[in-house]
């Protein structure tokens, strides 16, 4: 039955909702409006003309009467606001920060000859969280994203309706705008944060040559250079061999970096932004994120793959990690960092394939806003009275995560024999994964 009703469960999400709720936006009554109406015609007809109420008569003539007066004004605002706001474009790009408001230049004029007028809008796409403020005879939006991204046009939903509630009109308006929304740094804006995620190698003396010095030795093979033939081995053992650098000390000629999506993935995108910013990656490096096709080497071309990274599909999380370290590192990988989210998924699976085909200095990076310990406070009563503000702020990222979710995070990628790293966006600290697992356990 349930293999039945799947095909027509899929149908109806793509076709009909589509079409339902277009044809609600276009309703004029609300579900208030709509009791109103069916109570004052019940009042004015059956009470009132027929038995001669005449207490009902009047209540069902006003009933009506506002209701009427509601639907005839939110529709009338709706065609002149519809009508002002037709046809925008600005080629002013808006570049915001998540968790950072600001003003876009977006006004509409109010309508102020149409009385008990309740006029507001929000984003469909990309998502913000919008202000309106009243300034005069125009309405002025603020927003604040809430998500990265990088679009080319803004999709607006406005409302109108009356101040008691009883009609509402919705319609939907594109403006072409390029958008670019980064995520947010948190405390991770001092170059201390990120020491232990800069690039470097062991050296054995700081004044010697950054590829090591030549303590190794092998046999001569012609061409090799004259000079560094070791004529006193020869002297003694009739062997010709040669010194050669110390190859357990040469440097990463490259870093790359890449940013896993999944559930409560903006603390990653925002360490991988701190990370190439502060220039923590070194000098030479490539920067890659799961639903981007190519990669960036440049400051610029790295925050348009962050913001472009927030339209993946949370399911294709790691997806592209494989891809990406063998295009990105065509001469061999020297050191990569791998930024996920602190919230389990199928990206871990997809990620740990991945390195375990790759051979390299690999470190994992669980990126997160803070952790919840609440589920450990007070055994099963203190969880069941204990109630966390899940209200969303964005100006403190994502939310932490739970320190069960972290855990089991930390134990799956630290199975896979790579280097764990925890790293707290809003705290701006980096610890080992040992420490948060040590911390659980007790």
């Amino acid at each position: 039955m349930l293999a039945l009703l799947t095909p027509v469960y899929r149908v109806y999400r793509a076709r009909v909702r589509p079409w339902l709720r277009r044809a609600r936006d276009f309703f004029p009554l609300t579900p208030l409006g709509l009791f109103v109406g069916c109570f004052g015609s019940l009042a004015l007809f059956h009470y009132g003309y027929q038995r001669i109420d005449l207490f009902l008569l009047v209540v069902g003539l006003v009933c009506l009467g506002l209701v009427a007066v509601s639907m005839v004004l939110s529709v009338a605002g709706a065609v002149v606001l519809a009508y002002r706001t037709r046809g925008r474009s600005s080629e002013d790009a808006l570049n915001l920060e998540c968790g950072f408001s600001r003003r876009t230049g977006f006004s509409v004029g109010a309508p102020w000859f149409v009385p008990f007028l309740r006029i507001g809008w929000g984003w469909v796409n990309p998502h913000v969280d919008v202000k309106l403020t009243r300034r005069g005879l125009r309405i002025e939006e603020e927003v604040t994203p809430t998500k990265r991204t990088l679009a080319d046009e803004v999709r607006r939903r406005f409302e109108v309706g009356d101040t008691f509630g009883f009609a509402r009109v919705a319609f939907e308006r594109v403006e072409e705008r390029p958008v670019r929304f980064l995520p947010t740094t948190g405390a991770l804006k001092q170059m201390q944060v990120l020491r232990t995620l800069a690039a470097g190698d062991a050296i054995s003396h700081p004044d010697g040559p950054a590829g090591g010095e030549r303590m190794d030795m092998r046999h001569y093979v012609p061409g090799d250079p004259v000079r560094f033939i070791l004529w006193k081995v020869f002297a003694r053992s009739r062997e010709i061999v040669i010194r050669t650098p110390e190859r357990a000390i040469g440097p990463s000629h490259q870093t790359v970096a890449y940013v896993v999506t999944g559930p409560a993935d903006e603390p990653a995108a925002g360490a991988a932004r701190v990370a190439v910013d502060a220039g923590a990656l070194g000098a030479d490096w490539v920067l890659g994120a799961d639903g981007c096709e190519g990669y960036a080497e440049d400051l610029r071309s790295a925050h348009e793959v962050l913001a472009r990274s927030g339209d993946a599909a949370e399911t294709s999380g790691g997806a592209g990690l494989g891809d990406f370290l063998k295009t990105a590192t065509p001469g061999g990988l020297g050191r990569a960092l791998v930024f996920v989210p602190a919230r389990p998924g199928p990206w871990i699976d997809r990620v740990l394939l991945s390195l375990g085909r790759t051979k390299g200095d690999v470190e994992v990076v669980v990126c997160t806003d803070g952790v919840d310990r609440s589920a450990k406070k007070g055994g099963r009563w203190g969880r069941f009275l204990y109630r966390p503000d899940d209200s969303p702020d964005p100006a403190k990222g994502v939310g932490p995560a739970s320190a069960a979710d972290l855990a089991e995070v930390c134990r799956r990628l630290s199975a896979g024999r790579v280097r764990v790293l925890i790293l707290d966006r809003m705290a701006g600290q980096v610890y080992s994964a040992a420490h948060q697992l040590a911390s659980e356990a007790a």
